[in-house]
């Protein structure tokens, strides 16, 4: 006999509209239609008995670690009833429960994978990252391990013995002499007959090895090679013992750096980026060999970062970079604005995320950078464009967020670049005509940050406002700012009372003539710093062609 066929529920449609005379409802424009979908208990014959079957286990792809890695990368699943001959099968879906089952992971397999770097680290795990390098020796010779390239022996081309030999060496000149200078306590220091014969000597032999290194016209190897017969043995000795007195500070820093603090973290403690060299406040996922460092290097045009000083110099030297890449969407005197695309300059937007994990306790953001476009400010001067601060918002917001994670550089907080940041995410939303709001939830700056600007902004509308009637929803309009922060900044200025069954928005003078004054004092003094809409050069989006 066949099978009853399952009867299908048709979803029923609930309207729901809001409003509050006096008031605009915040979510008139996304309360639209909620659907809810409704089960029948009951059928017409009885349920067949459930056959309860154990996935089974597919074979994992190339490149696959474990189950539970796995299942930590692959898509969200849920379980729905097969109909041929009572499987079970597993469908992916956005959002639900993730479970293995029979999941065909072909997409995830060729999928990019790339770790996090972890941020609590392990001393008694930490390697030499050179391959093929045990970590035993110390280029310095005095200790019994090593944990980066720069005191590695093995990366300079010598032994773990050598180096032990040379430290007992210069230990033995140095009580040598110690011992000598105790005996002879009144000698007169100077040129003797026997050190100005040495120095001549030496200094023939200088000259001697630069001729010949000029004479030669064969170029010179890129690894790093014995300098058997471009230097001579003083020289050679010199080097060495500064190359061991640098691993040895070197060693002395990473000692300090691995205790751990109140938070019980390792965290970068500054990095250098531009003229300037900033305290951190917060750790950040830089990859284990960078972490470890007391002080990181940054570009200030590519923001990539770098071990020590020598390299950014060398880096810098070479860099073509002067302006972040993307397009430039904004100028007006010194101040300018790049449109950066996460997806087309995905290195650079990582490294920036990087760096604003930095100053940010709740970014979790930093790799995930495809799906986000950067608003990059910058700086201007002759030698390239200094980043200022930036803003970062998701390509399709479904909540109409114009911001997700905004942050302005330590070395230009306090001096009116943040009001700008928001200034400019609102101007946006204004030219894609639009209500935006930032994604919450915001820090403690950015709050103080983005109430004082609410602030500003309500207190100049109604100062131009002239009528004796006043609609939330106009005013939403016409500023871009969710009537839910427009209400919750009226309320705080106690501008905002309920009275006679309506609500009632108080024109208070007084604050209204202190933001004038404020206005007009930051105006002579030179401080004021305002986005002009006429310099913005930008096409929204959704309304640009596909070629472009």
């Amino acid at each position: 006999m066949p099978r009853k066929k399952r009867r299908g529920v048709t979803p029923s449609v609930v309207k729901e509209n809001g409003h509050i005379e006096g008031t605009q409802d915040h979510n008139e424009k996304t309360a639209g239609t909620r659907i809810s979908t409704r089960r029948s208990s009951s059928f017409s014959r009885a349920t067949r008995p459930q056959q309860h079957i154990a996935p089974q286990k597919r074979k994992e792809p190339l490149g696959y670690d474990s189950e539970a890695d796995r299942l930590a990368r692959s898509p969200p699943a849920k379980r729905r009833r097969g109909r041929r001959s009572g499987r079970r099968t597993v469908s992916p879906v956005q959002n639900g429960a993730s479970n293995l089952g029979s999941l065909d992971l072909k997409a995830w397999a060729f999928s990019e994978r790339r770790a996090v770097p972890k941020t609590d680290y392990n001393e008694t795990t930490a390697h030499c990252p050179l391959p093929g390098c045990d970590s035993k020796g110390h280029l310095s010779g005095r200790h019994g391990s090593h944990r980066s390239l720069k005191t590695c022996p093995l990366f300079h081309n010598t032994t773990a013995e050598a180096c032990k030999t040379r430290h007992d060496t210069r230990i033995k000149t140095f009580l040598q002499k110690k011992r000598t200078n105790i005996k002879l306590p009144n000698r007169k220091r100077g040129f003797g007959h026997q050190n100005v014969r040495k120095r001549s000597s030496i200094v023939h032999q200088r000259r001697r090895l630069k001729s010949k290194g000029n004479e030669e016209e064969e170029p010179r190897p890129v690894k790093s090679q014995p300098v058997n017969n471009m230097a001579t043995e003083l020289d050679k000795e010199l080097f060495k013992k500064a190359q061991a007195r640098a691993s040895e500070l070197l060693e002395e820093q990473m000692v300090e750096q691995t205790q751990k603090s109140d938070l019980q973290e390792y965290r970068i403690k500054k990095i250098e980026i531009g003229r300037y060299e900033i305290i951190t406040w917060y750790s950040a996922p830089y990859p284990e060999e960078y972490a470890r460092l007391p002080k990181i290097y940054l570009c200030e045009f590519c923001l990539k970062y770098m071990k020590t000083t020598t390299i950014l110099k060398r880096h810098m030297a070479k860099c073509a970079w002067r302006h972040p890449p993307g397009d430039e969407i904004y100028r007006k005197d010194k101040i300018s604005v790049f449109e950066v695309d996460g997806k087309k300059n995905k290195v650079y937007c990582q490294n920036l995320c990087l760096l604003a994990k930095l100053f940010l306790d709740h970014k979790t953001l930093y790799f995930d950078v495809e799906p986000f476009l950067f608003y990059v400010m910058t700086d201007n001067d002759q030698s390239g464009c200094h980043i200022v601060g930036y803003f970062s918002k998701e390509k399709n917001s479904f909540l109409n967020y114009n911001v997700s994670c905004l942050l302005t550089l330590p070395q230009y907080m306090r001096k009116g670049f943040g009001k700008m940041l928001i200034d400019f995410s609102y101007l946006l939303s204004k030219r894609e005509s639009k209500v935006g709001s930032p994604e919450r939830p915001l820090s403690d700056l950015g709050l103080l940050s983005y109430r004082s600007y609410w602030k500003d902004v309500v207190l100049g509308y109604l100062h131009k406002y002239k009528d004796s009637e006043i609609c939330i929803k106009d005013m939403s309009q016409e500023t871009a700012i969710n009537a839910v922060d427009l209400v919750g900044t009226l309320q705080e200025l106690g501008m905002l009372k309920y009275w006679k069954g309506k609500h009632l928005v108080l024109k208070r003078q007084d604050l209204i003539e202190d933001y004038l004054e404020k206005e007009a004092r930051k105006s002579s003094d030179g401080l004021s710093k305002v986005i002009d809409p006429t310099s913005l050069k930008w096409t929204p989006p959704a309304q640009r062609s596909p070629a472009s």
